[in-house]
């Protein structure tokens, strides 16, 4: 140990000597009457390392690096340290183990048989819980035996109680405590499911932190660091386009893990869903990258709801179901809830860990329209998605109506609707969709009796509305405009009237779109799938050729080859 790191911790000493006799009473009440402390001027790291007992714990504390032991002891306040004897692990391991992170090994390890305060081993202790450094919650119990009252920590039984020093108490075990991985620990280590591991583990991000490390001299005009210490964050820990804090101690989870073969299945349904455009455009995503929008969206669709918050399940319309932890920028207006007992029955493996509960299924236990495919709106009155042209137009709110409109107590998407209107022969308003998938759908346009808000039905007149859905493509390394479908039918001036884009015998036809729209962009013009919509006049009795639209709907449904 240098001279400077030891000065630390005797400074650092003598401070936590004032509070060992201000504390103990609060800490332990049977440091009372304990026998004369035979350590008073030795720091708890002067003590281990000098113990010819625990040789193999401190090779281990030396392997994670200095800045471990500075950071553990060299504080002003007291520990309690439970520390394993010579023989009762596999050194070695351990320590090759360190080489390749030992920060985990420090957390696993070290951290795992230390906690703040002082807990004396004294007169009988009953589901005492102990919070260590490493934030995971063990039992430190006394019960009667034989010999008189034994301790143990963990489950593992004290060779030696309460060696008070300056700065803590020390107890010696007759084996190391197990190290209870959370979720995200564990995640790598289970079999069969590496893939969702190893994707989920892509978005760690390692950085230096100067504020952990230990500077040295400089070099050339350069710090030098006698300890470097990085760490490691990932975007997808999060309760927000995340799947949860399972690093998170606090926390609670339950997931449900598919294995490689049922990952890989669904992959293939998912990869042909989310087959992005080769354009130009959108202007802020360039070609290349839109093999990795595919790559992430395809997979990030699939996981979305593998973990569930248990604190949260209170929320759930019934105890049958449970509500996933997602949470983000979605199609889905609700949070979605799924039935407990389906996801269940493809368990095939459990185990409960320190923050919850992990669970590889066999059988994807949802489908596309669950989880990705789902109804898509854009409101007639919405601005940024909808090209209108020069015509006059008025948004209508439910204010708007008189109070001896039948459209009165009628639901109105958005609680509004677009009418556009003019004295020419026809009309013609482009939309544009977002966040279609490489999928199937039906088409709809909700329309709304021209002439609403009216105080006469006679007032309301049909239109001829013709629906012309095209797409932007690269074909031949050439754009071109595809047109996917169009139909043209008379709206019903009675009602509000859902047309569907229809097959030649006027059924609602099923439109196979090529390519994704999945941009997630403000910008309407990142989008290459439009809906094109003209009017013209209809019937000699109504030549007006104004339309109002409530909203257009992409219902999806099967794709055939599925």
């Amino acid at each position: 140990m240098n001279t400077i790191f030891k000065h630390k911790i005797l400074a650092g000493a003598m401070l936590c000597g004032a509070l060992f006799v201000a504390s103990s009473c609060d800490d332990s009440e049977g440091l009372k009457v304990t026998p004369e402390v035979p350590y008073a001027d030795k720091t708890l790291y002067e003590v281990i390392t000098s113990d010819p007992e625990l040789t193999d714990f401190v090779e281990v504390l030396n392997s994670c690096g200095e800045h471990c032991a500075d950071s553990l002891f060299n504080k002003s306040r007291v520990y309690t340290v439970w520390a394993p004897k010579n023989g009762t692990f596999d050194k070695d391991a351990i320590i090759a183990q360190a080489a390749d992170d030992r920060e985990f090994v420090f957390k696993s390890f070290i951290k795992a048989h230390v906690a703040n305060h002082l807990h004396a081993a004294n007169g009988k202790l009953e589901k005492n819980k102990i919070l260590l450094l490493n934030e995971k919650v063990v039992e430190f119990n006394g019960y009667r035996s034989e010999d008189g009252v034994s301790y143990t920590f963990d489950d593992v039984e004290l060779d030696e109680t309460n060696i008070r020093v300056w700065n803590g108490i020390l107890h010696k075990l007759s084996s190391p405590a197990e190290y209870k991985y959370n979720i995200w620990e564990y995640l790598k280590l289970a079999e069969g499911v590496d893939s969702v591991a190893n994707y989920l583990y892509s978005f760690d991000k390692t950085e230096f932190d100067e504020s952990k490390s230990i500077m040295g001299p400089i070099v050339n005009g350069e710090q030098t660091y006698l300890d470097s210490v990085f760490v490691t964050s990932n975007r997808l820990l999060n309760t927000w386009e995340g799947v949860g804090l399972l690093d998170n101690e606090d926390s609670t989870y339950t997931v449900y893990v598919p294995t490689n073969e049922i990952w890989n299945e669904v992959k293939e349904l998912t990869y042909r869903h989310f087959n992005f455009n080769k354009l130009s455009h959108p202007i802020n995503v360039a070609s290349e990258e839109r093999d990795s929008l595919r790559e992430h969206y395809a997979r990030i669709n699939i996981l979305k709801y593998m973990t569930y918050s248990d604190n949260e399940q209170i929320y759930v319309d019934s105890p049958d179901s449970v509500m996933p932890a997602w949470r983000g920028q979605s199609v889905f207006v609700d949070r979605a809830q799924f039935i407990k007992s389906q996801l269940e029955e493809c368990v095939v493996f459990e185990k409960k860990l320190s923050n919850g509960t992990f669970k590889i299924v066999n059988k994807f236990p949802y489908n596309q329209f669950e989880l990705w495919h789902d109804t898509i709106k854009v409101e007639g009155e919405d601005q940024n998605m909808g090209t209108l042209g020069s015509y006059p137009t008025i948004y209508v709110t439910k204010d708007d109506l008189a109070k001896d409109s039948t459209l009165i107590g009628t639901k109105i998407s958005g609680g509004a609707y677009l009418q556009c209107l003019s004295q020419r022969t026809s009309v013609n308003l482009k939309y544009r969709l977002p966040d279609a998938l490489a999928a199937s759908y039906k088409l709809a346009v909700v329309a709304v009796p021209r002439g609403f808000p009216a105080t006469h039905k006679d007032d309301a007149s049909s239109v001829l509305l013709m629906m012309t859905l095209q797409q932007t493509i690269l074909k031949d390394s050439t754009e071109t405009t595809e047109i996917l479908r169009t139909f043209e039918a008379a709206t019903d001036p009675t009602k509000i009237d859902t047309v569907y884009l229809a097959d030649e015998d006027g059924n609602p036809a099923v439109i196979n779109i090529p390519r994704c729209e999945y941009y997630r962009t403000f910008n309407p013009q990142d989008y290459a799938l439009e809906l094109l919509l003209s009017t013209r006049r209809f019937g000699a009795a109504h030549k007006d050729p104004s339309i109002c639209i409530d909203e257009i709907i992409l219902i999806p449904v099967k794709d055939a080859e599925e």
